[in-house]
């Protein structure tokens, strides 16, 4: 499922979220290198980039598991990189990790326990609830253990708990792994969907096929520095992206 044509005005509009010369180190050893990037309301970013690039790192950093040496992470405006991961969330951060991540649970209680958490009022918590279920589609499976469902709703049910606390930006790491293309073209409806409430979204995968199909620009990383960031048109017509990433054969049909 290709995105459709747009035409987006992001650079008339404030960045939601902007990660500013962001670096990283283990035992000595630089994984990232001064990134930078930004993301505007309703923009889909791509992070490409080999095994071992940095892109979890980076990831890991924004919600707070793996503190930055230097640079900021900045929400609206406001600094969030030395602030603990919940409070992050409050600052309109949400996550889509690689790893399953569902309770041992039946639907309605994955959604419902989240939302007790973080919103006041039994009435509110499950009107918030009952609308997730329908726009996502699981009303149905609402008394299902989250067990037993397939891998696509599964990650339907991981996205709608992202939404719970109403995000202006979420991060999602692989969605598409391990996916059947139905499933994929499915995910990314509800993808869609949300960019269309001005929710800005960064993701990853290895699937570039299924990025590209995603996304409206992308940054290449590379031996922990941006190398290339663009349309999936202008990447695929960067010699420096191409040789380092993508490799001569790569065909993608834009």
């Amino acid at each position: 499922m290709k995105k459709g044509f747009r035409i987006l005005k992001f650079k008339n509009t404030k960045a939601l979220m902007e990660i500013k010369n962001v670096s990283k180190n283990f035992d000595g050893r630089p994984i990232l290198k001064n990134i930078s990037l930004k993301v505007f309301p309703g923009q889909c970013v791509g992070i490409l980039g080999p095994n071992g690039c940095g892109k979890t790192t980076l990831f890991s950093m924004c919600i707070g598991e793996t503190n930055v040496d230097s640079g900021k992470i900045l929400i609206n405006g406001k600094s969030i990189e030395r602030i603990p991961i919940h409070l992050r969330a409050k600052e309109g951060l949400g996550y889509l990790p690689q790893q399953r991540s569902l309770f041992d649970m039946d639907v309605f209680s994955n959604l419902m326990g989240l939302a007790q958490i973080s919103i006041k009022g039994t009435e509110n918590q499950r009107a918030v609830v009952e609308n997730l279920l329908t726009q996502f589609n699981l009303q149905h499976l609402r008394r299902i253990n989250a067990n037993l469902l397939s891998g696509g709703e599964q990650k339907r049910l991981q996205i709608s708990r992202i939404m719970i606390n109403k995000p202006k930006v979420i991060l999602l790491d692989e969605p598409y792994a391990a996916l059947d293309p139905t499933f994929v073209h499915e995910i990314q409806k509800y993808i869609f969907k949300i960019q269309a409430m001005k929710v800005a979204i960064i993701i990853t995968d290895h699937n570039i096929k299924n990025l590209f199909d995603t996304t409206d620009s992308n940054i290449v990383i590379s031996d922990g520095s941006i190398i290339a960031e663009g349309t999936s048109r202008e990447l695929l017509k960067n010699s420096r992206a191409v040789s380092e990433y993508f490799g001569a054969g790569f065909d993608y049909n834009i």
